[in-house]
């Protein structure tokens, strides 16, 4: 868990060339932050960081756990809620 009470929430599942443009900056700075070119492919979860305004990309790449998703939000400071770790550990079991 988070050591600063930030919970992140699903506010968009979709694949990067279907994103939203309000959602685009956040892809681009994990993409660029994980050395990614984007191909547009990419299926991308947007997290909403509770009480602020920032939100948190990422990417659903086959073979990753939900283990190492939680380890992304937590790296950025927030943790994952209830509701949106059951739904991406759906998707990832696709």
């Amino acid at each position: 868990m988070a050591d600063r009470g930030f919970i992140a929430s699903i506010a968009d599942i979709k694949y990067v060339r279907e994103m939203p443009e309000e959602y685009m900056p956040y892809v681009n700075f994990r993409a660029t932050f994980e050395g990614r070119v984007l191909q547009g492919d990419e299926r991308v979860a947007i997290l909403n960081v509770t009480t602020t305004t920032s939100y948190i990309a990422l990417f659903l790449d086959a073979g990753k756990s939900i283990s190492d998703l939680e380890l992304e939000v937590e790296e950025s400071g927030a943790a994952l809620n209830a509701d949106s770790k059951i739904v991406l550990q759906k998707i990832l079991k696709r």
